[in-house]
C-alpha cells in the first residue's frame, strides 16, 4: 500500500474567490487592449484596417482571461506553503468584522448608490449631448411660450402628460437663463425630477423592508434590495423616471402612514377593533402623513395626469381597506385625508381659477377617452423567452398573489376584517400594480413593458421579505459559514457590484465636476446642424407671427422659435381624433399663421408605429394642403406658407413628367405603398416644385412629395440638364383612402401660378382591408 499523501480536493469557495478576483483585476486592464494590425499585407478593407485592430487581440484577451486564475491559484498554492494564509487569517477577519459594521454597509451603499443615482437616473438626457430627440425633448421644451405668454394657458394647451413634466423644468429653467443656454438648465431640473424618483423609490424599499417585522437590523436588507433593484433595472423591471415622481412619493406616505400600526400577528389581535398599544399608533404623525396624502391627490392631476389617475384607484382601495381597520386608524385616514383633498382643490381653484380647471379636467377625460386608441401597441404573443417574460412575468406574478388571496379568503371563510388585516399592504402593493399594469397594456412596446412592471417588483420584494422572514431568518441566524464560504460570498457580491456600470464612482464624480461648466453650454452648441440652420434661415420670417405650427410633431419648434402653438394641440401625433383634428383646423382658421413646418425626412410618419402623418392626421393635412403652399427648404425642412386660394388644376399638352412605379392592386390597410416618378415644368424648363397626389373624381389632394431625386436619365434623353432632379416619391395614405374602386393621380406643382398639372394618366387601384376584404 502506498503511503503518499493526496492534496485535498479543491474548495469550491476558494475557486470562486480566485476566479472572480482574478477577473476584476485583470478586466479593467484586458478592455483597452488593442493590438495594431501594421501594414494590411492581405488587402482585406474591414473594420480591422479602418480602425487598425489585429484581429488577434481578441484572442490575446480571451487567453488572458482563461489561463490567469490557474496561474493565481498556482500561486496560491505555493505560498499557501509558507502559511501565508495563516498569516492573513486575522487580517481578514477584522476586515470581516468592519465590513459587517452597519455605519461601513450605510456609507459604502450609500456612495454607490448616489454614484447610480447621477450615472442612470440624473443621465437620462445627457446635459451635454447633442439634442437629438425632439420630439421628446421638445415634450418639455415646446409647451414653455403658450405658459409665457399666453394668458390662460391650460384653456389654449392640451398637454401630453401634466404641467409638473411637461412645463415645469422649463418654467424654473428660464427663471435661471443667463446665456442662451435654456436647453442645458431644463435637462438639467429634468434629470433632477429622475433622480427625485429613484430617491422615492428607495423610500418605498425603506418602508416595504419595515413592513414585514425582521428580528434583526433591518438596515442590512435594505442596502441589499436597494443595490440588487439598481442591478436588475433593465433587465425585469425600469425606474418610472420623472413621469412617476409624484405617484412614488405618494405610495410611500401611505405606506409610512400603514406602518404606523404593526400588522397583526395573533389570532385574537386579527378580532380586535381597537389599536393593541399606543405605540403601534402615533395620533400627530397620521395626521399629518394623511393630510400630505390629502393634499397631494389634486396636486397630482398638476404634475402628471395618468399617475394621478393610478394613485386616485389606490387611495380609493385604501379607503375601502380602512373600514376593516381599527376606529383610529379608519377614522384618521377617511376625515384627513378628505379634508386634504378639500383644502388642496381649493387652493388650485382660487390660483387658477375654475375655467382652467375644468380646462385640465375636460384634457384628461380626453385622454382617458383617446389615450389608448392614438398610441396602442398590441402585445406580442407570450413565449419562453428572457424578452417576452417583461411583458407576462408581471401578469403571472399578481395572478399568482391574487389566486393566493382568493384560497385564503375561502380559508377565512370569507371573513373580510381578518383577511384584509392580515393581508394589508399586500392588498395596497397589490392594487399599485394593477393600476401601473395599464403602461404596458395600452402601449405594450420594451420600454413601456419595463416602466409597467416596476410596481410588480415591489410587490415581489414585500412577498420575498415576507418568505425570508417566514422561512430564511432563524436558520440564517443559526448558520455559521467557514472563512472561505465568506470570502466567496463577500467576493461574489463586489463582483456583481463592479459588473454594475451605474455604480462607477469615478464616473459619477467626473460628471458632477463637470456640471458647472455643462450648464454654461448655449443652445446653438447642442442643436444638430439641420435645425439651426432652419431657426437661423427662418427666425425673420416667424418672428412676426403670433404664433407658429407643425405637423410634424417636434415641440422642439415651439422652444426655438418661442412661440406658442396656434392650436391648442401642438402635437398633431396626439390629435388623431376626428374631434380634435376638426379643433386644429378651427384654431388654424383662426389664427392663420403665415407660416407653418410641414414635414421633413425623419416626422413624416409616427416613430413607432410607422403611421404616415398624412394616415394619422388626414384632415388637418388634406386642409395644409388646400391653404397653403410650398414655400422654402432647409435641409429636409419643408416650411410652407398660407396661400390666399387653394392650387387650381390645369392641362398642358406638353410632357410633364412619368410614374415609373405603381403599387399592385389591390392594396391592403397600412400597406407601405409608393409611387415613383419624375415631373418638369416644360414651361420654364425645370423640376416641378413638388408632387401632390389626388383622390376622386374631385380631385381630393391627400399627400405631397418633394422633387428633388437625380434622374440623369431623364436629362439626358431629354437634352435638358435642369432635369436632373426632376425625381419624386410619394407614399400613398392608405389608411385613409376611401374604400373600394378608387382613381389616384399624380400632379406636378408649378409655384409661379400655383397650378397643378396631371402626370401620366389616372391610377385605378381597389382597397381591401388587412384581411383581405373590401373596405
Amino acid at each position: 500500500m502506498s503511503d503518499r499523501k493526496f492534496t485535498p480536493s479543491p474548495s469550491l469557495a476558494v475557486v470562486l474567490i480566485i476566479t472572480l478576483t482574478s477577473w476584476m483585476i485583470f478586466v479593467p486592464l484586458v478592455n483597452p487592449i488593442a493590438i495594431p494590425l501594421g501594414n494590411n499585407t492581405t488587402g482585406v478593407i474591414s473594420q480591422a484596417s479602418i480602425e487598425n485592430i489585429s484581429p488577434y487581440t481578441d484572442y490575446l484577451k480571451y487567453l488572458i482571461l482563461l489561463f490567469t486564475p490557474p496561474l493565481l491559484t498556482l500561486i496560491v498554492w505555493k505560498f499557501g506553503k509558507i502559511s501565508l494564509g495563516e498569516y492573513l487569517h486575522s487580517v481578514i477577519n477584522i476586515t470581516a468584522k468592519t465590513l459587517s459594521q452597519n455605519w461601513f454597509l450605510a456609507t459604502v451603499t450609500g456612495i454607490l448608490l448616489l454614484a447610480w443615482v447621477i450615472n442612470i437616473p440624473f443621465n437620462q438626457f445627457p446635459i451635454t449631448s447633442l439634442l437629438r430627440d425632439s420630439f421628446h425633448e421638445g415634450e418639455f421644451l415646446g409647451f414653455w411660450p403658450n405658459f409665457s405668454q399666453l394668458e390662460k394657458p391650460f384653456i389654449n394647451t392640451v398637454l401630453i402628460h401634466g404641467y409638473g413634466m411637461d412645463v415645469f423644468p422649463t418654467e424654473v429653467a428660464m427663471r435661471l437663463i443667463s446665456n442662451d443656454n435654456g436647453i442645458v438648465l431644463t435637462r438639467l431640473f429634468v434629470n433632477l425630477q429622475n433622480a427625485l424618483t429613484a430617491v422615492g423609490y428607495f423610500w418605498i424599499l425603506w418602508e416595504i423592508t419595515g413592513l414585514v417585522g425582521l428580528k434583526k437590523s433591518k438596515l442590512p436588507i435594505f442596502l441589499l434590495f436597494c443595490l440588487f433593484a439598481c442591478i436588475f433595472d433593465g433587465i425585469f423591471f425600469k425606474f418610472d423616471g420623472r413621469r412617476g415622481t409624484w405617484f412614488v412619493f405618494q405610495l410611500a406616505i401611505t405606506l409610512r402612514y400603514f406602518r404606523l400600526f404593526i400588522p397583526w400577528e395573533k389570532p385574537e389581535d386579527l378580532k380586535s377593533n381597537h389599536v393593541r398599544d399606543n405605540r403601534h399608533f402615533h395620533s400627530r404623525q397620521a395626521i399629518i402623513l394623511s393630510l400630505l396624502v390629502g393634499l397631494s391627490i389634486p396636486g397630482g392631476f398638476l404634475y402628471v395626469y395618468d399617475r394621478a389617475i393610478y394613485f386616485l384607484a389606490v387611495y380609493l382601495i385604501t379607503c375601502i381597506i380602512s373600514l376593516f381597520l381599527p376606529s383610529p386608524i379608519r377614522k384618521t385616514w377617511l376625515t384627513v385625508t378628505s379634508t386634504g383633498v378639500v383644502v388642496s382643490f381649493t387652493a388650485i381653484a382660487i390660483f387658477l381659477g375654475l375655467d382652467q380647471v375644468n380646462a385640465i379636467a375636460s384634457q384628461i377625460a380626453y385622454w382617458g377617452k383617446y389615450g389608448r386608441y392614438i398610441s396602442f401597441i398590441p402585445l406580442p404573443p407570450f413565449q419562453m423567452t428572457f424578452i417576452s417574460q417583461k411583458f407576462w412575468l408581471s401578469i403571472l406574478i399578481q395572478a399568482g398573489v391574487l389566486t393566493y388571496l382568493t384560497w385564503d379568503l375561502i380559508s377565512h371563510k370569507f371573513q373580510l376584517k381578518p383577511f384584509v388585516r392580515k393581508h394589508l399592504f399586500t392588498l395596497i402593493l397589490l392594487s399599485a400594480a394593477g393600476v401601473y399594469m395599464r403602461i404596458t397594456l395600452d402601449r405594450s412596446d420594451l420600454g413601456h413593458a419595463y416602466h409597467g412592471a416596476m410596481m410588480t417588483a415591489l410587490l415581489s420584494v414585500y412577498l420575498l421579505l415576507l418568505a425570508y422572514r417566514r422561512y430564511l431568518e432563524n436558520p440564517l441566524h443559526k448558520l455559521t459559514l467557514t472563512l472561505p464560504q465568506k470570502l466567496s460570498i463577500g467576493v461574489l457580491l463586489i463582483f456583481i457590484l463592479t459588473s454594475e456600470s451605474g455604480f462607477n464612482v469615478l464616473e459619477a464624480s467626473q460628471k458632477l465636476s463637470r456640471l458647472p461648466a455643462a450648464i454654461s453650454i448655449p443652445d446653438a452648441e447642442l442643436l444638430k446642424p439641420d435645425y439651426l440652420e432652419a431657426k437661423n434661415v427662418m427666425s425673420a420670417e416667424i418672428a412676426n407671427q403670433s404664433c407658429f405650427f407643425n405637423v410634424t410633431s417636434e415641440g422642439l419648434w415651439y422652444y426655438l422659435y418661442n412661440k406658442p402653438s396656434c392650436s391648442k394641440y401642438s402635437y398633431v401625433l396626439y390629435a388623431k381624433p376626428t374631434v380634435a383634428q376638426n379643433r386644429v383646423i378651427e384654431d388654424l382658421e383662426t389664427t392663420q399663421p403665415p407660416i407653418i413646418l410641414l414635414t421633413n425626412d425623419v416626422w413624416f410618419q409616427n416613430p413607432w408605429d410607422e403611421v404616415l402623418k398624412a394616415d394619422s392626421a388626414s384632415l388637418i393635412y388634406q386642409y395644409i394642403l388646400q391653404q397653403y403652399r410650398p414655400h422654402k427648404f432647409v435641409q429636409s425642412h419643408w416650411f410652407w406658407r398660407r396661400s390666399d386660394m387653394p392650387p387650381t388644376f390645369a392641362t398642358t399638352n406638353q410632357f410633364n413628367g412619368a410614374i415609373d412605379v405603381i403599387p399592385e392592386s389591390p392594396i391592403r390597410v397600412g400597406q407601405p405603398s409608393v409611387l415613383t416618378g419624375w415631373g418638369v415644368i416644360p414651361e420654364t424648363r425645370k423640376p416641378a416644385d413638388a408632387v401632390y397626389l389626388s383622390v376622386g373624381e374631385n380631385n381630393q389632394l391627400i399627400a405631397v412629395g418633394e422633387v428633388n431625386i437625380p434622374r440623369w436619365d431623364v436629362a439626358s434623353v431629354l437634352g435638358i440638364r435642369e432635369y436632373a432632379q426632376s425625381g419624386w416619391r410619394l407614399r400613398i395614405p392608405t389608411a385613409s383612402l376611401p374604400s373600394g374602386e378608387i382613381s389616384l393621380k399624380v400632379w406636378a406643382y408649378n409655384s409661379e401660378n400655383h397650378q397643378l398639372t396631371q402626370i401620366g394618366e389616372a391610377i385605378d387601384i381597389i382597397k381591401l382591408s388587412q384581411d383581405g376584404a373590401r373596405t
